[in-house]
């Protein structure tokens, strides 16, 4: 009987099928809400696809940069892996990724079906090369019952320039020559600076797309920003961390990126309230242009299999995922239908967010090393801490910038 069953189980081992695996190594930088979710979607979609393996890697983001470019010029890189949209242009003139092959994904159905602002760097020459993930806009975060406190609508945010300055100054406390509570957190956030500038009418390019000019625009928004904290001192670098001072109510307003709605739910003070907002419009323009910013999942010019990995890709930003991600990591939708999802928009705190991204424009920076972060690093800082003319302190920082833009992409 046992050699009978043996006989049967190698002749079971002869003819049924064997499944031939494609590994595709994923690369990503870590936070603990992202990875626990993307594992969680490799399982399903294994299950789904037998003859796909998904080997994910997740780095700590000051390493992740060092590391895959390390591994891409050894040879040893991942099949696909999640690279900042500035940098799509590098990684094409050094033809380090692949197009997604259009029984995947067309341009077409990317442009049609994406927030625009989200995939304008993702379609090069006709071809998509990358699909949106960690998708991020500016909003105004709010404290309602500060704003009650002083007297203010705790249901009607500031609507322009003018009310935000007016409303700051109003939720702001100093006594005893020592300021108690702050009526705006600003910190030069570069992609808030940037938004500021976009609603006065700032283009930043010149006529040949190549560098970046002065504007009029960019100075007013400076200027705005700046004064805010020299002269209408509704902040000051004393106070401490922007958000720790929201979190511990003791700030009424602050800018950043929608995932804070996570943040300041599960580490803010027990007694924190606080609503969400657009930001606020130029009160001439009448601009709400919002400054987006996205990575982008890409294929590696290296991998064997484009299918396999696109698909992959497109799983894990389909509208089912982009829900999950929203709801688990704070990161915005970029597919339309998504936007439109009736359980997301019940949330008063997400619909302010969804909003903002009728008005996004992606930032004008380009490459890795994201050269607008010198609108902080150079102007906002320059002006602050050493009491720089601010037309100077921008022309300082315009000048950086196009440097690097110079070295970086003149040779293409």
């Amino acid at each position: 009987m046992k050699r009978v069953l043996s006989i049967l189980f190698m002749v079971v081992l002869l003819v049924s099928p064997i499944i031939a695996k494609t590994t595709i190594t994923h690369w990503m930088h870590y936070s603990p809400a992202r990875v626990e979710l993307i594992l969680e979607m490799a399982e399903e979609f294994m299950a789904a696809n037998p003859d796909i393996e998904i080997e994910l890697q997740a780095i700590p983001e000051g390493e992740y940069k060092t590391k895959l470019l390390a591994a891409l010029a050894a040879g040893s890189g991942p099949d696909v892996a999640q690279i900042p949209s500035n940098a799509m242009t590098e990684f094409y003139n050094y033809g380090l990724i692949q197009p997604f092959p259009e029984s995947v994904v067309t341009p077409e159905s990317i442009i049609n079906d994406y927030i625009p602002a989200a995939v304008e760097k993702l379609v090069i020459e006709g071809e998509v090369y990358g699909v949106p993930t960690d998708v991020q806009t500016i909003v105004l975060f709010y404290n309602p019952v500060l704003f009650e406190a002083a007297g203010l609508d705790p249901n009607r945010p500031p609507q322009d320039w003018n009310e935000l300055i007016e409303y700051a100054r109003k939720t702001t406390i100093w006594q005893d020559g020592k300021m108690v509570q702050s009526g705006w957190g600003i910190a030069g956030y570069h992609p808030v600076v940037e938004t500021f500038m976009r609603q006065a009418g700032a283009t930043f390019w010149d006529e040949s797309g190549e560098k970046i000019v002065f504007e009029e625009a960019q100075l007013e928004a400076l200027k705005f920003i700046t004064d805010a904290v020299k002269v209408e001192k509704v902040y000051v670098p004393e106070f401490g961390s922007r958000w720790t001072g929201f979190k511990q109510i003791k700030q009424a307003m602050v800018f950043g990126h929608g995932a804070m709605v996570g943040s300041f739910l599960s580490t803010g003070s027990k007694d924190l309230v606080f609503k969400t907002a657009l930001a606020p419009a130029h009160p001439v323009t009448g601009s709400r242009a919002n400054v987006i910013t996205n990575w982008a999942l890409v294929i590696m010019s290296d991998a064997d299999n484009s299918e396999a990995a696109a698909k992959w890709l497109t799983y894990i930003t389909s509208a089912d995922a982009q829900k999950k991600w929203m709801l688990k990591t704070g990161e915005l939708p970029s597919l339309k239908k998504v936007l439109e999802d009736p359980e997301l928009l019940s949330n008063d705190l997400y619909v302010p967010i969804f909003e903002s991204l009728k008005y996004a424009v992606p930032t004008f920076s380009r490459g890795w090393a994201d050269p607008a972060s010198e609108l902080r690093e150079i102007a906002y800082n320059e002006i602050i801490n050493n009491n720089m003319d601010p037309k100077a302190a921008l022309e300082k920082a315009i000048k950086e910038i196009n440097i690097y833009l110079e070295e970086t992409f003149s040779q293409f």
